[in-house]
């Protein structure tokens, strides 16, 4: 991977630091200069190679481009500069939930079921606008993310969940998959893959909804869903559907409905979960009437408040 340092140019951007870096793609937190006030980009950036993986993210990445919403990380700018393909999206200051997730089991605390429930209704509804976005003339234009996972589930020291990355990881992986080269470009990334993605069937948005059940699932036991000794033995079990979550082993006082939820967005059957993410929220929803409980963003502002110091909520931070 070219790793630019601090203080390169990128076209008109100036990359302040490389935050991630991957197989095929980098993160980078970015400045872009406008009528003299700074803006804080994140750049993310093909290699220069010409392997597809420059137009495989640049289609992908125009349809990431449509979504306007106050829970999804929208897109600024998109195009190619010196050989390689870039997307620039808004820069969000805070967490991802993997990140807070480790500051847990750091602090040795269990993640909140309600935040969890939180975080899932806010993705939900970021998805649901997603799946039935409508073009100017009404037609269906439904937008997959594909590559749901705590790494791009990201929160803010006020409350606020916001999804990033609709499609970019997927449009490379599909390529990867084609090639034959790991997917996700590390192991227990295909654990958050519905198995008729890993079997290369026609997706459509309940393949999403199954890579929340996963994140979900995580999130209420502080388990991992699938573990295997190699990749490919994990590759097969979740292409096969071999997934049996045992919620009631881990937490058996987690409420009944709240396992329903789980495991029926678990199915490894699309028809047998939820058909929409506004079914998935109702479901939620049912639940936090059922144990008279109110969520809102104060439960994550509180959980962010407790495993973070003021100094680290003010930093830019890595994913």
């Amino acid at each position: 991977m070219n790793n630019e340092t601090s203080g390169a140019t990128f076209g008109p951007y100036y990359v302040t630091r490389v935050l991630a870096a991957r197989e095929s793609t980098e993160l980078a937190l970015s400045v872009l200069f406008v009528d003299g006030e700074s803006q804080r980009i994140a750049l993310r950036r093909t290699r220069a190679l010409d392997d597809g993986a420059h137009d495989a993210l640049l289609v992908q990445a125009q349809r990431y481009a449509v979504l306007h919403h106050p829970n999804i990380v929208e897109v600024r700018d998109l195009g190619s500069l010196e050989g390689r393909s870039y997307v620039a999206t808004d820069f969000v200051r805070g967490f991802n939930l993997l990140r807070v997730l480790s500051r847990c089991g750091q602090r040795r605390l269990g993640f909140p079921t309600e935040v969890a429930l939180f975080v899932a209704d806010r993705v939900l509804e970021a998805l649901q606008y997603a799946h039935t976005l409508r073009g100017a003339h009404g037609e269906p234009l439904p937008v997959l993310h594909g590559d749901i996972s705590h790494s791009n589930i990201l929160l803010t020291p006020t409350g606020g969940v916001r999804l990033s990355d609709f499609g970019l990881s997927f449009a490379s992986t599909r390529r990867r998959t084609h090639r034959g080269l790991n997917i996700g470009g590390g192991k227990g990334y295909c654990c958050y893959m519905a198995p008729e993605q890993l079997r290369n069937e026609p997706l459509d948005h309940r393949s999403d909804l199954f890579a929340l059940g996963v994140v979900l699932y995580e999130l209420v036991t502080g388990r991992l869903l699938l573990t295997a000794d190699t990749e490919t033995d994990l590759l097969n079990m979740v292409a096969q559907g071999a997934i049996v979550p045992r919620i009631d082993r881990h937490r058996p006082d987690l409420h009944p409905a709240l396992t329903w939820i789980i495991e029926t967005a678990l199915s490894p059957s699309p028809c047998d979960r939820f058909s929409s993410a506004a079914e998935f929220r109702s479901a939620i929803a049912d639940l936090l009437r059922a144990v008279h409980i109110r969520l809102d963003r104060t439960c994550l502002t509180l959980l962010i408040q407790r495993l973070f110091s003021p100094e680290e909520q003010e930093m830019d931070s890595a994913p």
